[in-house]
């Protein structure tokens, strides 16, 4: 049977800009939900489809224009621009949740926040520092699947048999083991890693061929029946794909061009800033927002105005931080780019 085969005009060459816009509107969506759900606002837009953009992306960017040579010089790139900024904001917040919130952590804590895995201990470590640290399990994960992977890159049939048996594996065993927290944030999400591959590889290449074959039928019924039958359902990544359709293919294409660019320089700056805004905004809306008004205002149960006003100041504290941030990291971790 002939393969299935995409084809674009021309392979795309050079930075995608669009890349950074998504993100940008990415990053909106996630604060906009936690905003809305500090103050018991009704998750009607459900912006944790913010996450599952940015899972996409990630697979996009890694192959459309990652350096690949070999695994080891792979992830000492990814891992000298992800973690010097992740260490210092979580030093940060160790140090303000144990001395101002009083909070206590274990050594093992500690040593498994440090070293990035602790999303992988369940819900427990997964957000007991800030309920925004489990993201870098999640980076992290995506990292060292890009390099498993890499040598199915050629064959896009077999890569995705590859990608949904690792998916439906990981979900299970947050799903079995009863980890509600870690299954919706970490488990859920990796099928859009590996479709955001191949739109890589298709950008990249200027073509995409996919085999149909059993490798493809094999890993469909993993994506569907297979979790289906044991109550699961993967189905985030196609929303967060028709999300990020709408702003290529519907905003790019229709709107005004004056008003197109301002928008989408407003989105990239978001997004070159979207790793630092992800780390700090939550804990600063949230703990530090409620405590500050406690503590300062002696108002121990705020009002929604006031925690709504807490919060956009808090906002706007988190994006002044993180250009602060990025360019102290940028000092000591010369020629890292964005993350992708």
């Amino acid at each position: 049977m002939s393969p299935l085969k995409l084809e674009l005009p021309h392979p795309v060459a050079g930075r995608l800009e669009v890349f950074d816009e998504l993100k940008g509107l990415a990053i909106i969506l996630v604060v906009a939900y936690h905003f809305c759900g500090a103050i018991g606002w009704s998750n009607v837009l459900h912006g944790d489809l913010g996450v599952d953009m940015f899972v996409i992306l990630s697979g996009a960017g890694l192959a459309f224009g990652a350096r690949y040579e070999g695994a080891r010089a792979f992830l000492t790139r990814r891992l000298v621009r992800v973690m010097p900024t992740y260490w210092i904001v979580l030093t940060l917040f160790c140090i303000g949740n144990v001395y101002i919130l009083q909070l206590r952590y274990t050594p093992f804590d500690l040593l498994v926040h440090y070293l990035g895995v602790h999303g992988f201990f369940g819900d427990a470590y997964g957000m007991a520092i800030n309920d925004s640290f489990w993201f870098i399990t999640l980076i992290l994960s995506l990292y060292v699947l890009f390099c498993v992977c890499h040598p199915l890159m050629g064959s896009p049939d077999r890569l995705l048999l590859a990608g949904m048996a690792i998916s439906v594996t990981v979900a299970l065993a947050f799903f079995y083991t009863g980890q509600a927290g870690m299954f919706s944030h970490l488990g859920l999400r990796l099928p859009g890693f590996f479709i955001g591959l191949l739109i890589g590889q298709l950008l990249k290449a200027g073509r995409l061929e996919i085999g149909l074959g059993w490798p493809l039928v094999l890993a469909a019924l993993l994506l569907t029946y297979v979790p289906y039958a044991q109550g699961v359902i993967f189905y985030t990544a196609i929303v967060a794909l028709a999300l990020m359709g709408a702003y290529v293919f519907g905003w790019r294409a229709v709107a005004p061009s004056r008003m197109k660019e301002l928008v989408a320089r407003r989105l990239r700056f978001l997004g070159n800033h979207s790793l630092e805004i992800f780390l700090i905004h939550q804990p600063l809306m949230r703990n530090y927002n409620t405590y500050l008004q406690a503590r300062f205002l002696g108002d121990v149960h705020p009002s929604v105005g006031s925690i709504a006003l807490g919060m956009m100041i808090a906002l706007a504290v988190t994006v002044y931080a993180s250009v602060e941030l990025r360019l102290l990291v940028a000092r000591f971790t010369p020629g890292t780019g964005p993350v992708r």
